[in-house]
């Protein structure tokens, strides 16, 4: 007797024709694409870290130069523009971002998914890095908050599309500090920036079988050699 979960019409026994390998192998793709879209965000885990650099695009190594957090998606779901936040402990003695008034600092960020570990294949975008001092001219206006903008290069045209993003500080023992970051992206960008992750995903899949072919074939010709 067939088990009760056994597909209808298939016996034991009898082995699947080519063309249902080939049905079974692109169900199993889409299967995959899908989770890899995740279309309702249910699966997001993203992070962020925003740090300070110097004129020449060094990295800060001193107190109060990074600060790395998990990313939130914080709009509903569905809507039209997908707002993304990152919160920061001002509070916090050692880790912590100061955003400093001299003319030789930059604020800049990153932010990616899938994991804690930043990777290129894993980057949503990155902040366009903007003066501390230009920040502080903004905050002047509107305290405690200025815009920069962030890159998605993954995006058609992505040098047109800049993301908007807004910050937001804390003054802490005489020290303005990083408190909050959001950026926005409209759906149809995110749902692109997605689709470019499938293509992402395709490309390693075809570098795999391409290894795997050629390992055949190395395969093949030393049982060749041996007989």
């Amino acid at each position: 007797l067939k088990p009760p979960h056994w597909p209808e019409g298939r016996r034991i026994g009898v082995r699947a024709t080519e063309p249902q390998r080939a049905t079974m192998a692109d169900d199993k793709k889409k299967a995959a694409e899908l989770k890899i879209l995740d279309e309702k965000d249910e699966a997001f885990c993203g992070y962020c870290c925003i740090q300070t650099l110097d004129q020449d695009g060094i990295g800060g190594r001193t107190l109060g130069s990074n600060v790395k957090a998990p990313v939130q998606i914080v709009s509903e779901p569905g809507a039209e523009t997908v707002m993304f936040e990152a919160v920061f402990n001002p509070a916090n003695p050692l880790f912590f971002l100061e955003l400093r008034n001299e003319e030789q600092f930059y604020l800049w960020g990153q932010w990616w998914m899938d994991g804690p570990k930043h990777s290129e294949a894993s980057q949503i975008c990155s902040m366009v890095p903007i003066r501390m001092q230009d920040c502080h001219k903004q905050m002047d206006s509107s305290p405690n908050e200025f815009k920069a903008q962030a890159h998605c290069e993954a995006l058609r045209s992505s040098t047109t599309r800049l993301l908007p993003v807004t910050v937001q500080t804390e003054e802490k023992k005489f020290k303005t500090k990083l408190s909050k970051v959001t950026f926005s992206m409209p759906r149809d960008a995110w749902m692109e920036f997605k689709q470019y992750r499938i293509r992402l995903w395709k490309a390693g899949n075809n570098w795999k079988g391409t290894e795997k072919d050629e390992d055949d074939e190395k395969k093949k010709d030393g049982e060749k050699k041996e007989d």
